[in-house]
């Protein structure tokens, strides 16, 4: 018996219905494939380029420690020399930066000797007495070459003699043996914008000196008999020491004057050799009778944000401007 034919409408119309379904369906189960699979692309995509991201940083890391860390340059020689350029002025944190750098040329078995150009006007006593001494030590285990290339004034200097032979450019400012404070009366200044110094204090040389007012005659003798004529002693008998002179040698050039290096005044008592750098390295090379690299050492020190904070406590800094000029 044949259905009647509105069943098999009916049939056909929930055939296609249940067709048109499964069609939706399918196209959804192909969206949500390439959905995922777009996911994973993506995902994969990520993982490729924070890998990246890591070796580059990986790249960095070990270019910095062996091209820009300590030691400024990778060398397969057998013959290194570090090269030290002290070319600022002298202060505690550069100074005790180059002794750590040169602590740390001193256990490196690869390197045979020191190049020390000096380029500083000068700075800290105690800074200067530091690296004098520090450099009479090294030189028990590891040659040090001191050349003056510009500059070796004052606290350069009392550095730079404790190395023999002094060799100099011969265009290059020495000496400046004498030890200077800045003193700057602000007083007038104060007056005018309504500013008034006050303080207290137990001693009577306890506050010799006052950026508000001119240092009193009696200050003066206390601070220079106290002071700076026992530094300047001390710095003068130190490079007598150094270069193995009298004190009395060194006397007639160790009054606060800067020399040109090649004047025959101070040949064979501030300075023992004038030379260029090109030949100060051509001489080094020599010596080793092979290949030499000369590997320059890196001094930038890094900071972190801590060591950048700085408390000031309103003590008077006056004293702490004694420099060696």
């Amino acid at each position: 018996m044949q259905e009647p034919k509105e069943y098999q409408k009916r049939d056909n119309e929930a055939y296609n219905y249940e067709l048109e379904l499964f069609y939706q369906k399918e196209e959804v189960h192909k969206q949500e494939v390439k959905s995922l699979k777009k996911q994973i692309f993506v995902s994969n995509l990520k993982a490729w380029i924070i890998g990246l991201i890591l070796l580059a940083e990986i790249i960095f890391i070990v270019s910095y420690f062996t091209k820009s860390g300590v030691f400024g340059e990778v060398s397969n020689s057998l013959n290194k020399v570090a090269v030290i350029h002290y070319n600022q002025e002298v202060t505690e944190d550069y100074t005790t930066t180059v002794m750590e750098r040169l602590d740390e040329v001193r256990e490196d078995e690869t390197f045979r000797s020191v190049l020390f150009i000096m380029g500083s006007p000068g700075g800290s006593p105690t800074a200067s007495e530091e690296l004098s001494e520090y450099l009479k030590d090294f030189q028990k285990e590891k040659n040090v070459t001191m050349y003056v290339d510009s500059i070796a004034a004052s606290g350069g200097y009392y550095i730079a003699s404790a190395v023999k032979p002094l060799i100099a450019n011969k265009n290059a400012i020495v000496g400046s043996i004498g030890v200077i404070m800045p003193h700057y009366n602000l007083g007038e200044l104060a007056k005018k914008v309504g500013v008034e110094e006050d303080f207290m204090a137990a001693g009577k040389f306890k506050k010799p000196i006052s950026m508000f007012s001119k240092i009193d005659e009696e200050n003066k003798k206390y601070m220079t008999e106290n002071l700076l004529k026992p530094t300047y002693d001390n710095f003068i008998q130190s490079v007598a020491d150094n270069r193995g002179l009298k004190k009395e040698d060194i006397l007639s050039v160790a009054e606060g004057k800067i020399f040109i290096a090649n004047i025959p005044e101070i040949q064979g008592v501030l300075v023992d050799e004038i030379s260029s750098l090109y030949k100060v390295k051509k001489k080094i090379r020599t010596f080793y009778e092979d290949e030499v690299d000369f590997v320059k050492i890196n001094l930038d020190k890094q900071e972190n944000f801590f060591s950048s904070i700085k408390v000031d406590l309103n003590v008077d800094t006056d004293l702490s401007t004694l420099k060696m000029q």
